[in-house]
């Protein structure tokens, strides 16, 4: 196990801690091998283990490493319950894009995906969603550990925002459909940019900012 991945691991999961978007018991995070078809896995109460990608578990294990499989410019995930993505899951529907740092990251408004149904994530993924609900849970993705973050602490105010707004009742005003497509092609730009890194054996670089 690579000393740098583990170190790597260790801070994604104190940040998102420290944010309030990990520790829950049936929470996990985990970080991508570079060049390898394998995660470096950590859930809480456990040990940090490696995933193959090509023989996966049950469970929390095969949830990342289909995720993984499915979108290669993914780097990170973070799979857990958070407030305001619980309080979403009772209105059942996706965010809708409602600011641009949201379209620009988060991207397609998906999900939700009951728990299990694997064809419904795979089309979930496929639209290039960085953050979607899946069985009460949020599944966060990013193409950098600093990008799980920031994507999981985006999709937590934008959930919070549409909830309350969704709560009085009024209707709830999105971006306009060729301002959203705009930031959609920009993150499809970049998630195409972190996979051929990926490929090559590195982490993508320039990805971290708003």
């Amino acid at each position: 196990m690579s000393a740098a991945l583990e170190a790597s691991l260790e801070e994604l999961e104190r940040r998102l801690r420290a944010k309030g978007l990990f520790g829950r018991g049936s929470d996990s995070v985990s970080l991508r091998v570079p060049g390898a078809r394998s995660a470096l896995c950590f859930s809480e109460g456990t040990e940090p283990r490696m995933l193959d990608f090509d023989d996966p578990a049950d469970g929390v294990a095969a949830l990342h490493t289909f995720a993984y499989s499915a979108r290669p410019d993914v780097g990170g995930i973070v799979l857990g319950v958070t407030p305001w993505s619980s309080a979403l899951e009772a209105l059942g529907v996706p965010v809708p894009s409602l600011f641009d740092e949201q379209a620009r990251h988060i991207g397609r408004p998906a999900g939700p995906v009951q728990e299990g149904d694997r064809a419904s994530l795979g089309e979930a993924l496929a639209t290039g969603t960085n953050a979607l609900l899946i069985g009460g849970k949020r599944l966060g993705l990013g193409a950098t550990p600093n990008r799980v973050v920031l994507n999981a602490d985006l999709f937590e105010k934008c959930a919070k925002a549409f909830v309350l707004a969704a709560s009085t009742g009024e209707p709830v005003r999105a971006l306009p459909g060729w301002a959203s497509e705009l930031w959609y092609e920009r993150l499809r730009k970049d998630q195409l940019r972190a996979a051929a890194a990926y490929a090559s054996g590195r982490v993508p670089d320039g990805m971290d900012g708003y």
